[in-house]
């Protein structure tokens, strides 16, 4: 189990944002550009199993929700606030191993200026065939020119 979550804590989830218009002004480029600006440095950090700098890619009341299903069973565990999803990536990053992982930006879009909603594909290790890929939804707000995790949907669902 925890290489499963290790596989899907880099960057992504399984529930899509209600639909809604592009900021005014922005072209649709703009917006993939950010995502997988931000998407890519966050499989770096992964890859540097630097749970310290994971957690300061999320916002301080940020809240990461995995999802996993086993034996048919769907079940959901939450994380609230940067310092419990420091200590969680500290936990999937215990027995580090050499990977590269990959986050691929499948939609992206600004819901406002200052927001960001992200769904795409996190391969945890591009280096072996068999690694899972790991569905994730996120939303980043800018912050003092960062942008931020507000909130982070990660899927670890088996295909059958």
């Amino acid at each position: 189990m925890m290489r499963f979550l290790a596989a899907t804590l880099a960057a992504g989830s399984l529930l899509l944002a209600s639909p809604a218009a592009p900021a005014a002004d922005t072209p649709p480029d703009e917006a993939r550009r950010i995502a997988e600006k931000v998407t890519t440095a966050g499989a770096a950090l992964f890859d540097a199993h630097d749970a310290r700098a994971m957690g300061a890619t999320y916002d301080e009341k940020a809240l990461l929700t995995l999802f996993e299903k086993e034996d048919g069973v769907l079940t959901r565990q939450s994380h609230e606030g940067r310092a419990k999803i420091e200590s969680l990536y500290a936990k999937v990053f215990e027995n580090p191993r050499t990977i590269k992982s990959r986050n691929t930006v499948d939609r992206a879009r600004l819901l406002a200026p200052d927001l960001l909603a992200i769904d795409g594909t996190f391969d945890v290790n591009t280096l072996d065939p068999n690694s899972p890929k790991v569905a994730f939804h996120q939303v980043r707000q800018r912050k003092d020119g960062k942008w931020l995790v507000l909130t982070m949907e990660i899927s670890i669902l088996a295909t059958d």
